[in-house]
């Protein structure tokens, strides 16, 4: 089973843009492939994985202000509650980006990364989740079925 620690905030795919040049990548989606790209490939060094894949893929999130600012000592128990939940990083994300946008950036970038699998198509079973968290991140879990 392959574990990587991707430390880079989660994007989502955007959709391609169209002018007069034809269809063409938000350029802030390019570069955030590039970086991803380039750490995925700094970060395996194994061998490429053929056959059928399982992902277990964990997209931590930047919080909004409500969840992530540290509450003042008078604050209610509830509120206190709420930030230690976060800084354990045991809220989901039921907000934008979608999750699926989220899988479909990451899959791209380590398929263009060009060492961990062959094709994204690989991929026939997952399991994905978004967590808010103080340190954004990308964890994935891939294994050969």
């Amino acid at each position: 089973m392959i574990e990587l620690t991707i430390p880079i905030e989660p994007k989502a795919q955007t959709r391609p843009k169209f002018g007069r040049g034809g269809a063409y990548e938000d350029p802030k989606m390019k570069a955030w492939r590039g970086s991803a790209t380039y750490l995925i490939k700094s970060l395996y060094k194994g061998e490429k994985l053929q056959g059928y894949l399982k992902t277990e893929v964990t997209f931590y999130l930047k919080a909004p202000q409500i969840v992530s600012k540290k509450p003042t000592p008078k604050a209610k128990a509830k509120t206190w509650e709420r930030y230690e939940r976060f800084m354990s990083e045991r809220i989901y994300c039921a907000k934008k980006p979608d999750l699926d946008n989220l899988e479909k950036a990451i899959y791209d970038s380590i398929s263009d990364a060009n060492c961990i699998w062959w094709d994204d198509n690989q991929v026939v079973e997952h399991t994905t989740k978004k967590i808010y968290s103080p340190n954004p991140r990308i964890e994935i879990k891939i294994k050969k079925i």
